[in-house]
């Protein structure tokens, strides 16, 4: 195999750098992108080889809960396709279980999901929220498969519908119904021209919680507040570190008392500040 620093370019070079230590695992840029373009199967061959501990107590994880969320407020919700970690042990995204638990008790009529990924707010929500009807967005061929599957999974197919892409004249669409209607967004940067009231006016009386990402992947959380202050009330969740004490009593046992730091581990999302979410509520 030529070495890494002349090397085949891509793929082939990046999985190369991997395999023999020269080149650090990365949790964003160019590394990311390129292994996620990689087939599911190589994906998660390339994960036993890079981390065999924490691929063997997923597995075991998977056996033990039958692939259904162990906590948090989408607890049982079943997740089809390969769960990852922390989204199976209900840590995902711990910082945002009150909000979720507030937008619950809510009189929401609708959610639409902008980068819903494999459904776990789309059909999570619509469990939790059984009177309110969901249109979930994804991009990803993939990714909008696994959705289609969680939704059919987990009984919801009455009440969820999936989409591909969405653009303002989509989003302007789903809001015209009036009001009740809560937008979960997370797509990556693209927060900042899709939520933007000048081109979708509906969107002063959303409430809509958004995924916002640091300076070198875009300013959303600055645009965000400048757009919306004037009509919502805004809250912001910062990241929170993940420790094993966070997992409810008897979840993940009993790998948490014999493989501790790789259970651990698993938990993190190898999220950095300035990276936060913001709960943008109408006023009145």
């Amino acid at each position: 195999m030529t070495s890494a620093a002349s090397g085949p370019p891509g793929v082939v070079r990046i999985l190369w750098q991997l395999v023999t230590g020269q080149r650090t695992v990365e949790h964003s840029g160019a590394l990311l992108n390129a292994f996620l373009a990689l087939p599911a199967p190589l994906r998660d061959g390339v994960r036993w080889l890079l981390r065999p501990k924490r691929r063997f107590l997923l597995g075991r994880l998977r056996a033990l809960s039958h692939d259904r969320v162990l906590s948090g407020p989408f607890a049982g919700m079943q997740l089809p396709g390969l769960p990852v970690a922390p989204e199976l042990l209900g840590t995902y995204e711990r910082e945002l279980n009150a909000v979720v638990h507030e937008l619950a008790s809510r009189p929401l009529r609708t959610l639409v999901n902008v980068g819903a990924r494999y459904g776990y707010y789309a059909v999570g929500m619509a469990r939790l929220m059984p009177a309110v009807t969901v249109k979930a967005y994804e991009w990803s061929d993939e990714a909008r498969a696994q959705l289609a599957s969680a939704v059919s999974a987990n009984g919801v197919q009455d009440r969820v519908t999936v989409a591909g892409y969405c653009d303002s004249a989509h989003l302007a669409a789903d809001l015209d119904s009036g009001g009740g209607v809560l937008i979960v967004c997370d797509i990556d940067g693209g927060e900042t021209t899709l939520l933007d009231p000048r081109q979708v006016r509906a969107l002063t009386s959303a409430t809509i919680l958004v995924e916002c990402h640091g300076p070198a992947e875009s300013p959303t959380e600055a645009v965000m507040v400048h757009r919306f202050l004037p009509t919502h009330d805004v809250r912001r969740i910062g990241v929170e570190a993940r420790v094993l004490s966070q997992l409810p009593a008897g979840v993940a046992e009993p790998w948490r008392t014999r493989m501790p730091r790789t259970l651990e581990a698993l938990m993190q999302e190898h999220r950095t500040p300035p990276q936060s979410w913001l709960l943008l509520t109408p006023r009145g």
